[in-house]
């Protein structure tokens, strides 16, 4: 996860979140703003790579099928 910077700005949002939620997270003491960030960060990451996966596919699947028509470059090579 990127390491925040100490001069990075901050935007304040307004949520909605349950109350029991947040009752539980104050009484164990969860900084939901710090959490929110880490959560956010996982999620763009995660969804960053499913469209980095969806825009290359065709070049992926392609790769592939060359791979099991001639095999892998080099494998005459291979020692093992």
């Amino acid at each position: 996860m990127p390491v925040e910077s100490a001069n990075e700005e901050k935007s304040a949002v307004n949520l909605r979140i349950r109350t029991s939620l947040k009752t539980r997270a104050k009484s164990l003491g969860v900084n939901l703003s710090q959490t929110l960030e880490r959560s956010l960060e996982v999620e763009i990451r995660r969804r960053e790579q499913l469209e980095w996966l969806e825009s290359n596919r065709q070049a992926i699947e392609a790769y592939n099928r060359r791979i099991d028509e001639r095999g892998p470059a080099l494998a005459a090579y291979r020692s093992f």
